[in-house]
């Protein structure tokens, strides 16, 4: 039974603790028990104004637990304790700040303590907080939204994932209205603020070295770690961008270099990464200076010597127009900018070269130990390998195979024929050589021969692409499992979760021996095979799927698509012919304008493939921007199309014909292109052609104002795609019937469709979804939350700013007229700062922020 006074059931609870306290006890523990004893008086205060019961167990150190019945006075509470230490006169070295968290559920109470997950939820809630600051979970807001204290505010902060917890929360900031203040974005682990590896292997010394750059980093704008391959710069690199990663409000994002071979492609790289799509006309550079002028974010550029000459261009742009961007760089030599700020990431010292060695070694041996017996030994190899993470990790590999007496005996001996017996003749790059030279004849022959051919992947790879691209007839393919499982074992792949990879410096070495060994052109042959396969392989009603797998092996496309033009044009043809919807649905628009232009150039005219590639670079020069260009291609595919009988090309063409002469104003010749395609489409029984083709006549039907004809011509579009199984490509034509339905006063239907849209969008990370959340708004606006709708639409203008899309501005003004309303209600400030608010979120932060609030409308008394 509960304790008298000690509530059970549904409660709120209210968690406070003290910021800074440790250091303020540490420096001023005299003046800490003079505060604390007010601090104690405040808290009691207030909870028993507010009706609140103290649980004394909930106590740790200056934390505090409370519990409530109505969540509204744990929200008058929490407001009056953060007032009273506001107002206090404490001393002036010893000034007082609390954070305080809120969240409501069912606890069990058991012999005078609660436990349970409300407990867990709202602990975690309060540790991502800033003194004078008070968050709140869902639970707590909705019974507060409608019940809240006296001149008291919510502030949505959106979904945030808390430590430990699997549930992502949707948090709110509890206002006080009377006195607003301005903190830092709260310190969770949102996973959408890094795309940094989660580390499959412990972070080994360094100690002193991460300390010193920790220090360092946050008053440097160009950082960059130096060193020769396999020092270590990445994963130090790494290391400290996880430790900042709450640090930056925009996050820490990872760019990996060392797979490019074209200088050019540097800056499409970033833009990749931060999910910004080329812009038509305009200069990539343009877009990322403009999108990041407002960002707070750590640019982690890995791998960089070999493009040194663009990263350095870019990153000067960058810096000099961005102000609250830094960079951290990895490179074998600096990048000479002015401002770069270098550290020489150092030989691991004899004590952490030592503890790096027997932790490795442990993962291929347990027992493994270092010992009186074997010191001496260990001591020589790392000495041996000059301290270099890589060369140890691959001799601690080998502990498993033969005694560290016998691993420094094969490498004594490596290194006498490598120097000449003159110790001081080997360079560090020759050192780290030697050891891979070393591991490398080690192998089985079957593991030297699949380790020269995974090293054709440019990036990640998964087994079964190995068995298909790498086994022949010295390597069968039901060998392939236990050669690969011999190779992560001896460090030279590494696992990581379903897929692979070689470390840089590895993967250079083992091209080196497959051109050797001349068998290169071979594998990248059957590699190239393999990625024409999965672009050919789009089933229907698994657009995300494919989209998604195409991304995972983006670097060996763009790789492939090179390898094409120098040995198979016919080929590189067919990869064309099938990516065209993944670049346009992920945002690479230049990559396959230019390799069309390239296939041109090798392809005969008469080849049956010679009218798709010229569509092709028509199509994507209209996506540029391109209208003369794109006119002159696409004039040529619909000649070159009918010429040889290939009627679908031609349709396709035709359709983008008027998709340009729409941009170009000529509302009359796009009808007579896109009806002159929809014949041919129906004709020859082009039932996909024939969705696409609808869908834009419906957009020429809506912007005459005919919604009748538009609302029919989108619902034949989508349904076509029902029927061909691939519903799932239909988020265009249900957005613009959302948007119809709207302006025709059917809030049912409009609701409805926009809501299929924007799930088929998030399943897809599309960005075209930009254009559902604004329709969504307008109707979310009608609801009645206007704060949301107005978030919801500054989130789609951020959206539609990095994908490169330009609405018309017809679009633009029912959209303005739609949400005048909702500006009105809030006033001028307010409607900005949700405006802001939502040109802030990340896209997913945007979809869920969007999904969520079409689930529950709210009727509004008119």
């Amino acid at each position: 039974m509960p304790m008298e006074g000690l509530p059970d059931g549904t409660l709120t609870f209210l968690f406070t603790d003290l910021e800074g306290s440790t250091r303020a006890w540490e420096g001023s523990p005299g003046m800490m028990r003079q505060a604390m004893a007010r601090h104690d008086q405040i808290i009691a205060e207030a909870v028993d104004r507010h009706h609140g019961v103290d649980v004394h167990s909930g106590r740790a150190g200056d934390s505090t637990l409370t519990v409530f019945r109505r969540a509204t006075d744990a929200a008058a509470c929490a407001l009056a304790i953060q007032l009273a230490f506001a107002r206090e006169r404490w001393p002036a070295d010893g000034a007082l700040k609390v954070r305080a968290a809120l969240h409501t559920g069912e606890a069990e109470l058991r012999e005078n303590q609660y436990y349970g997950q409300p407990l867990n939820r709202c602990a975690r809630l309060l540790a991502t907080g800033h003194g004078g600051q008070t968050l709140l979970t869902q639970a707590t807001e909705e019974l507060l939204v409608d019940d809240l204290p006296s001149r008291a505010g919510l502030k949505d902060l959106g979904f945030h994932r808390l430590k430990d917890l699997a549930r992502p929360e949707h948090t709110f900031e509890l206002i006080d209205l009377d006195r607003p203040q301005q903190f830092p974005r709260i310190r969770s682990m949102r996973r959408e603020l890094t795309n940094l590896p989660i580390p499959l292997t412990s972070f080994v010394g360094r100690e002193a070295d991460l300390a010193q750059l920790r220090d360092a980093l946050p008053e440097l704008r160009l950082l960059t770690l130096t060193g020769p391959g396999g020092a270590g710069k990445t994963r130090l690199a790494a290391k400290l961008g996880w430790e900042f990663v709450t640090y930056y409000p925009d996050g820490v994002w990872l760019v990996e270099l060392g797979t490019l071979t074209d200088q050019r492609l540097v800056a499409k790289a970033v833009a990749d990464v931060l999910e910004l799509r080329e812009q038509p006309g305009r200069p990539l550079s343009l877009t990322l200076r403009e999108q990041l002028a407002e960002r707070r974010l750590l640019l982690l550029l890995d791998n960089c010597e070999h493009v040194a000459g663009a990263t350095a261009e870019l990153i000067t742009d960058l810096l000099q127009s961005c102000e609250h961007l830094q960079v951290l760089a990895t490179s074998r030599e600096p990048l000479r900018i002015a401002g770069e700020a270098v550290r020489r990431v150092p030989s691991l010292g004899a004590d952490e070269a030592l503890q790096l060695f027997a932790v490795r070694a442990r993962l291929q041996d347990p027992a493994f130990e270092i010992s009186d017996e074997n010191i001496d030994s260990v001591a020589r190899i790392c000495k041996r390998l000059d301290g270099l993470p890589l060369a140890i990790e691959l001799a601690a590999a080998r502990v498993a195979m033969m005694p560290v007496t016998e691993i420094l005996a094969h490498l004594e001996e490596r290194f006498g024929l490598l120097t000449g017996g003159d110790r001081a003749a080997s360079t560090r790059l020759q050192t780290l050589r030697a050891a891979i030279d070393w591991s490398y004849d080690l192998l089985a022959a079957n593991e030297q021969s699949l380790f020269r051919r995974v090293c054709a992947f440019a990036g990640r790879f998964s087994l079964e692409a190995v068995e298909r691209v790498c086994a022949g007839d010295d390597l069968r393919r039901s060998a392939v499992l236990d050669a690969l499982g011999g190779l992560v074992e001896k460090s030279m792949v590494v696992a990581e979760e379903a897929r692979y990879r070689c470390l840089e410096t590895l993967r250079e070495y083992g091209r080196e021996r497959l051109f050797e060994t001349r068998e290169r052109d071979g594998v990248e042959a059957a590699l190239t095979r393999y990625i024409v396969d999965l672009a050919e392989g789009r089933s229907s009603g698994r657009l995300a799927e494919w989209l998604d797998r195409l991304e995972s092996w983006h670097d060996d496309v763009m790789a492939t698509m090179e390898w094409t033009l120098d040995h198979d044009s016919e080929l590189g043809a067919r990869l064309a012919a099938a990516l065209p919807l993944y670049f346009q649905l992920r945002g690479h628009a230049s990559d396959p304008r230019n390799f069309a232009e390239a296939l041109l150039r090798r392809l005969k005219s008469d080849s049956l493939r010679w009218p798709g590639i010229v569509h092709i670079a028509g199509m994507f020069a209209y996506v540029l921007g391109d209208l003369e260009m794109a006119r002159r291609r696409l004039g040529e595919a619909v000649t070159a199309a009918r010429v040889s009988g290939d009627s679908p090309t031609e349709a396709r063409a035709l359709e983008t014909i008027g998709l340009v002469e729409v941009a170009a104003g000529d509302v009359a010749a796009a009808e007579t292109a896109l009806q002159a395609a929809l014949r041919l489409a129906v004709a020859h029984g082009d039932r996909e052609s024939e969705a696409a083709i609808v869908h834009q006549l419906g957009l020429l039907s809506s912007r005459r104002a005919d919604y009748g004809r538009a609302r029919a011509l989108f619902e034949r579009s989508i349904e076509i795609r029902r029927a061909l199984g691939r519903a799932d490509e239909a988020s265009m034509p249900l957005t613009f019937l959302a948007a119809v339905a709207l302006l025709d006063a059917d809030l049912e239907t409009s609701r409805r469709a926009i809501m299929e849209s924007l799930h088929i969008g998030r399943m897809l990370r599309d960005r075209r979804a930009a254009w559902s959340m604004q329709v969504l708004a307008c109707i979310v606006a009608i609801d009645g939350q206007t704060d949301v709708a107005l978030r919801i639409a500054g989130a789609a203008a951020s959206i539609h700013d990095a994908a490169g899309s330009r609405p018309l501005g017809v679009w633009n003004q029912t959209i303005d007229m739609l949400l005048q309303p909702a500006r009105e209600s809030l006033g001028e400030d307010r409607a900005t700062a949700a405006w802001d608010a939502g040109k802030h979120l990340g896209m997913i932060e945007a979809f869920d922020l969007a999904l969520e609030a079409g689930a529950r409308p709210v009727v509004v008394a008119r």
